[in-house]
């Protein structure tokens, strides 16, 4: 079996991008890999490998648009209000360049009224603040900035904290590179056509690129939500798929008639993967174990593709008594959480892995479900042991 670029691809895939500062020898071992590497990058999923002297990166831009699709933990419009301000405060800084929170809040509330958006921040709003708390650990997360220095009360809790960032040099490019004018563009589906103007979309190189994404690029996909000619490349090259990421990232692709996904045993300890060692991956699986019990005695009925819709009170149910029956293996972190809480966060956990997806007041139900399932001893729900499916802790 030959995984020479098994390790620099999984990093590629598993990371928004490699920066030279963090991860110094990965980078080095990636940029002198690098021929091997775009080869299966070309041949498979013609992305964007941008090799740069601060960091290298995969453009991961997938075929299938979710409803659901969101950045770390945003929650509302203004995150990404924010964001896309705070980008523009931080284009003519350069890497070691210092500035002060007072300054940056300034700039995002005087930016967004003159630009009369819809959405200005109110600094005198809890709610608020924590929005750009939010922006601000997605971008101490991606390497954009550091914190150098803070007081003790955050800004979170008053408005007049102060805190002295680090531009770390790389924020002009969080965002994609285009090569056509995208002023035209408007559903986030014309932002995915846009990429093969001016190709046969179902033929040849692109259908090829499209399969290879949906399988690498998104969790868990459903044949509903793939063409008839997608649907075709993988049923006369299956042998050729499966061979190319087994050899190549030594993963698993499982295809059934109506969903394709992928597996890799060793990547438990991603924090962003599915399975992996936190909690809310083991509630996730004695749900998708009550699912298929219910789906198994005729309680939720399946269509020709395997997929359910329920109403949403009747999911959340389910949520609610896997947490007050299996209250051992929830751990004492997540028990304390309001039932709504609890609720809200284990459905944006599987909306995330495409388990789920909310419609409106309904949710539908992918078959990932009959995939990906935990089984439990029978404990009490009231024993004060705490136990594990694999593994897990109180942690999130």
């Amino acid at each position: 079996m030959n995984n020479d670029i098994e390790k620099e691809m999984k990093a590629l895939l598993y990371n928004f991008w490699i920066t030279k500062d963090k991860n110094r020898d990965l980078y080095y071992q990636i940029k002198n890999n690098q021929s091997e590497i775009k080869d299966f990058i070309s041949k498979n999923l013609g992305s964007n490998l941008i090799i740069h002297d601060k960091f290298i990166k995969l453009e991961k831009i997938p075929t299938i648009t979710k409803s659901n699709a969101k950045l770390n933990n945003f929650s509302s419009v203004l995150e990404y209000v924010i964001l896309t301000i705070m980008l523009l405060f931080l284009e003519d800084k350069t890497k070691g360049d210092y500035f002060v929170l007072s300054d940056l809040i300034e700039y995002v509330k005087n930016t967004s009224i003159t630009l009369e958006l819809n959405h200005i921040p109110d600094w005198n709003k809890v709610q608020d603040r924590r929005c750009l708390s939010n922006v601000i650990s997605l971008l101490e997360e991606l390497e954009i900035i550091k914190i150098k220095d803070s007081s003790k009360v955050s800004f979170i809790e008053s408005k007049e904290a102060e805190v002295l960032y680090e531009s770390l040099g790389t924020s002009n490019y969080l965002m994609r590179m285009f090569d056509n004018d995208i002023n035209e563009l408007i559903t986030p589906e014309d932002f995915i056509k846009d990429e093969f103007t001016g190709q046969d979309e179902e033929k040849g190189d692109v259908r090829r690129y499209k399969v290879f994404r949906n399988i690498l690029y998104t969790p868990a996909v459903s044949s509903k939500d793939l063409s008839s000619n997608e649907l075709d490349y993988i049923k006369r090259n299956r042998t050729y798929i499966k061979s190319e990421i087994d050899k190549k990232l030594n993963m698993e692709v499982e295809i059934t008639n109506n969903l394709t996904i992928l597996y890799d045993e060793e990547s438990t300890t991603q924090k962003d993967n599915f399975p992996n060692s936190k909690k809310l991956t083991e509630i996730v699986l004695m749900v998708n174990e009550k699912i298929l019990e219910e789906i198994n005695n005729n309680k939720i009925m399946l269509d020709n593709y395997e997929i359910a819709s329920v109403k949403e009170d009747y999911f959340e149910n389910i949520i609610k008594e896997i947490k007050r029956t299996k209250a051992p293996y929830v751990g004492k972190t997540l028990l304390r959480e309001t039932d709504k809480k609890f609720y809200t966060m284990i459905l944006e956990y599987m909306e995330k892995y495409n388990i789920v997806e909310k419609k409106n007041d309904e949710i539908i139900i992918y078959p990932t479900v009959a995939r990906l399932i935990g089984k439990t001893k029978n404990i009490e729900p009231d024993t004060l042991t705490q136990t594990s499916l694999f593994g897990g802790n109180n942690e999130l």
